[in-house]
């Protein structure tokens, strides 16, 4: 079969952990869940087709003359839960246009499975694992026969929704192909941090073995591929597709010291010059991986430091001190790589005081570039649980349905309300970002004209952005 992937435009939600500004600026980046999900199709033999909607900005209009060539016989789309409605905008533009059976995967897919296929434009979705389930959907699709009842395929029977257990999470990640990249436009993707073209995002794990209360990902099995298949992934990126920096988006890339040695030594060896940045927690490094990484071509590290009080972070189950925090950075600073913390505004105990000692904390630190992002209660979070409480149904279930429209959602968790942890993130990055000394050092930095740009318009936007939010 000929199966096109389509990754959904879409637009900033007053919900997001983001204020406007960076969610806009912080980078954008390819759809790697249809990468995935294209490779597996394409390894059972079927054409395949990626279009990011996103990147390129197309309309539904516009997709459907980019398939035309292809002439596809399934559309595949990967539906998150924060952009769900507009995901649902192409399902339903392409589905009349063309008629052709619709499959759903991802977040949204994996949680709220029965509301998603709810759609009549939804065909067919897909929970858990997509190794076995997609094959055996594409394979019933090309013959016309009734759809199997294997793990993780949903599907309808005679009107009713079939929910079928979804296959086992996380420990099949080494199974899974180099997610495919052909077609993609791989010259606009970057970060907001980028300093060479092209750039692509990785995922080298899925799962993290930390308990942390407000992320979606604890639960989630760990599970890694193998050293020499993370190489080889940089080596095609690199080779094929003019890939110099990589963002690697593991929840966290330093959970096996072993393996992460042996795949910044695989990198030397590899011989390929290029940069990337990972995501890591400050009690997982130490100098001998920090060196290593460095040497293989470690560019950032983006640690997820949360807090500068440490009453909130054992309330937020982070399992770390301030003292690992300080060690950590400094550490990483030795060797040449650049720091940027991720911190919240907003969480479980939170008042003003201590988001002032987060963001004093943050300047004491040192570090290159900091995150102020709102708290939130994420789909499958305890905090979730706490928000669900608070309002008396499950907004993200009811946002896939399309009953409830977009709000700041509720913080039980904190005196604070909404507005004014929005506001208190304005004035963290406002306090960060528009120093003289950081200003002047900043532009010292810049290697293109394409970055300056991407930084004047990223240093106008968090200027003029109103503390006073409405």
């Amino acid at each position: 079969m000929r199966i096109a992937f389509i990754f959904a435009d879409y637009g900033h939600k007053k919900f997001e952990e983001d204020i406007d500004v960076v969610s806009r600026e912080f980078g954008t980046f390819a759809p790697l869940g249809n990468g995935f999900a294209a490779a597996i199709a394409q390894r059972a033999g079927h054409e395949v087709m990626l279009v990011d909607a996103h990147a390129e900005h197309l309309s539904p209009e516009q997709v459907l003359h980019r398939l035309r060539p292809f002439d596809p016989q399934a559309l595949g789309f990967l539906c998150t839960a924060y952009m769900f409605p507009d995901t649902l905008r192409y399902v339903r533009a392409l589905k009349a246009e063309t008629g052709l059976p619709t499959i759903a995967g991802n977040v949204a897919m994996e949680l709220y499975p029965r509301e998603v296929l709810g759609f009549d434009e939804v065909d067919y979705g897909i929970t858990g694992s997509a190794l076995d389930a997609l094959p055996a959907l594409l394979q019933a699709l090309q013959r016309g026969g009734s759809v199997p009842d294997v793990p993780g395929l949903c599907h309808k029977r005679d009107g009713e929704v079939v929910i079928n257990p979804p296959a086992r999470r996380g420990d099949d990640f080494s199974r899974l192909p180099i997610p495919l990249r052909e077609g993609l436009p791989h010259h606009l993707y970057h970060s907001a941090m980028s300093k060479r073209k092209n750039v692509t995002n990785m995922v080298t794990t899925k799962g993290c073995p930390a308990a942390c209360s407000f992320c979606h990902i604890h639960g989630v099995p760990y599970s890694a591929r193998p050293p020499e298949g993370v190489v080889e992934e940089m080596v095609q990126c690199h080779d094929r597709f003019g890939v110099r920096e990589f963002e690697i988006f593991d929840p966290s890339f330093t959970v096996d010291r072993r393996r992460i040695i042996a795949v910044c030594k695989g990198i030397v060896e590899a011989g390929i010059d290029i940069s990337f940045a990972v995501r890591a927690r400050v009690d997982q490094v130490d100098h001998e991986l920090l060196a290593w990484m460095a040497r293989a071509g470690c560019a950032r590290i983006l640690y997820g430091l949360e807090s500068g009080s440490q009453r909130i972070l054992d309330q937020m189950k982070k399992g770390i001190t301030l003292e690992q925090v300080r060690r950590a950075v400094g550490m990483t600073r030795e060797f040449g790589i650049k720091v940027i913390g991720f911190f919240l505004v907003g969480s479980p105990g939170e008042t003003e005081q201590t988001v002032d000692e987060t963001v004093r904390f943050a300047l004491d630190l040192g570090i290159e570039y900091a995150q102020f992002h709102k708290t939130m209660p994420k789909p499958g979070t305890e905090l979730n649980s706490q928000a669900m409480e608070a309002l008396g149904y499950d907004f993200w279930r009811e946002w896939v349905r399309g009953t409830v429209d977009e709000m700041r959602l509720p913080a039980p968790w904190t005196d604070m309300d909404q507005l004014e942890v929005e506001r208190l993130a304005i004035e963290a990055y406002h306090r960060f970002y528009m120093r003289p000394t950081y200003l002047a050092r900043t532009l010292l930095g810049v290697r293109s004209a394409e970055e300056l740009w991407r930084y004047a318009r990223s240093g106008i936007g968090l200027f003029t952005v109103k503390s006073d939010v409405r």
